[in-house]
């Protein structure tokens, strides 16, 4: 029996196709905190000793042999896929969280969160004595990162409310954002205010309410996290934060109830037209709004092309059951 067979991650797939998403999310992790801090740069380490924080406390060997483990782990996971990996995984993570020299992102608060809930609900099924891989357990695992989720869109949509955000200007990053955007993909010179006003309102609609919806209305689930996707897809292709859509995305599955995602799975692990040419659709989206080369930007392509293949199984998935609910409404009716 091999190691995966004898400690899977999970009993739920959820929780399984979570930490398959954090290889990858770890990538653009590391891609991005190695191209903005530079520690190999000469002023990188006076830079380790002037920023404030708890590693101040640890002999600078102790932070990056914690950063070296966390990359260990996450290829654990990735080929290994048990939940002794999974466990180090996090506990690390948490470790690298609390001993990053530099400024803490967004990203990382969420990552934090996110995989605290997992573990956190696996320590208190285990004190309470319940199995390892107890799918109960596992139920709530995913529930609390469901919360997670939910709870970081709608408190960064509350950062985003103030009265910067929301000028018509350069002062607001969604103005910014929209304008590249629209250059890049050849749509005009400028962005139109409409469009503006959709970046700028849309982002605290869909900050505030689409990962709640997602999680409480079933028949609208697929269509909100398709419309997170086209939310970040502008984050992706021309903003140079690959590294926090890939790691948000990476928690979305537990936005499914445990029988939605048992359908989707089936759509997921199988190529077809739908997912294949999602994911060729995705990649050359990306391809067509890329900026300049680097190193997150070709990871958006990667990116893309994960968003596509379950974007495609998604479709596939609604397309096929409301097609037998029709027949089999026609059946009953006959």
């Amino acid at each position: 029996m091999r190691a995966s067979e004898a400690d899977p991650i999970s009993h739920d797939g959820r929780l399984k196709a979570i930490f398959a998403l954090l290889v990858p999310a770890f990538i653009g992790h590391t891609i991005q905190l190695l191209s903005e801090d530079v520690p190999w740069a000469p002023w990188a380490w006076p830079r380790y000793w002037w920023t404030p924080g708890w590693h101040l406390y640890l002999p600078p060997w102790v932070v990056i042999g914690i950063a070296v483990a966390l990359a260990v782990a996450v290829i654990g996971v990735g080929v290994r896929r048990t939940r002794r990996w999974a466990i180090a995984l996090i506990v690390l993570y948490i470790a690298h969280y609390l001993t990053y020299p530099y400024r803490i992102r967004n990203h990382m608060t969420y990552m934090l969160a996110s995989l605290s809930a997992i573990g956190g609900a696996w320590l208190i099924g285990r004190l309470s004595g319940a199995k390892r891989a107890s799918r109960l357990v596992d139920r709530y695992a995913a529930a609390a990162v469901a919360t997670a989720v939910c709870v970081s869109y709608f408190f960064a949509g509350l950062h985003k409310t103030n009265a910067g955000f929301l000028q018509f200007n350069e002062v607001s990053s969604a103005y910014e954002g929209v304008q590249t955007f629209w250059v890049y993909g050849d749509l005009g010179e400028k962005a139109p205010t409409w469009a503006v006003a959709i970046a700028i309102y849309g982002t605290l609609a869909v900050e505030y309410t689409v990962p709640l919806i997602a999680r409480l209305v079933r028949p609208a689930r697929v269509f909100m996290i398709l419309a997170l996707m086209a939310f970040h897809f502008p984050h992706v292709a021309v903003m140079n934060v690959a590294d926090y859509p890939m790691i948000a995305s990476a928690f979305y599955p537990a936005l499914f109830d445990r029988a939605h995602w048992r359908i989707l799975e089936r759509e997921l692990y199988r190529p077809t037209r739908w997912n294949v040419g999602g994911a060729i659709l995705g990649a050359a989206a990306q391809c067509w709004w890329i900026p300049w080369i680097g190193g997150l930007t070709v990871f958006g392509i990667l990116v893309c092309m994960i968003w596509g293949w379950g974007a495609g199984s998604m479709l596939r998935m609604t397309f096929v059951r409301t097609r037998e609910g029709s027949v089999q409404r026609s059946s009953g009716n006959d």
